[in-house]
């Protein structure tokens, strides 16, 4: 059976909806805040199948970070325009009713449970690979760029500084573009 809430996901297994809940959950709310109980809820399954699919809450935020990562078009094929990518998606103005990767990261790091699953999987799944593509001697240049992204987002979508969420979108996309362009040239 289908819910409301479900209709376009028909074809979806047990598993990949309560994934899907999963990462809407943790894109709003904290690790710590979100409880199993609430997503299975959203899910339209018993805390059991939660349990039985995932194994664990720890092992649930993982796969949600693993896949909310892979689903992220920025971190398709790591690559020079992969900062490009990023700042095109970062700094759109469309209503984006889907969960951002940054947003599943910002609202769960200080969590040590989370943040464990965070540094890990990002060092494997984002940072080695674009320290890999921005090429050698880079990786530092990467990881800063990257952080400054980060910071953005924290200071734009969860603190809501004025001056960034009233800003034109086009002059920060100007100002990350000079940005990328300083860090990853040479030096």
């Amino acid at each position: 059976m289908t819910t409301r809430r479900d209709e376009g996901h028909a074809d979806e297994s047990t598993r990949e909806r309560i994934l899907r809940h999963a990462i809407k959950r943790f894109s709003t709310q904290s690790y710590n805040t979100t409880g199993l109980r609430e997503i299975a809820a959203d899910a339209g399954v018993d805390v059991a199948w939660v349990h039985r699919s995932f194994g664990s809450k720890e092992k649930l935020f993982a796969e949600c970070v693993r896949a909310s990562i892979a689903e992220e078009s920025a971190f398709r094929d790591f690559g020079p325009q992969t900062f490009q990518r990023l700042l095109e998606k970062f700094v759109s103005t469309s209503d984006e009713p889907e969960p951002r990767s940054i947003d599943i990261l910002i609202h769960s790091m200080t969590s040590p449970e989370a943040s464990g699953i965070i540094r890990e999987l990002g060092d494997e799944l984002v940072l080695a690979p674009l320290a890999k593509a921005a090429g050698p001697g880079r990786e530092v240049k990467a990881t800063v760029l990257l952080s400054a992204f980060f910071g953005i987002a924290i200071m734009r979508d969860i603190i809501g500084m004025k001056s960034l969420t009233d800003a034109d979108p086009e002059e920060i996309r100007t100002l990350l573009a000079k940005f990328i362009e300083d860090a990853m040239g040479e030096t």
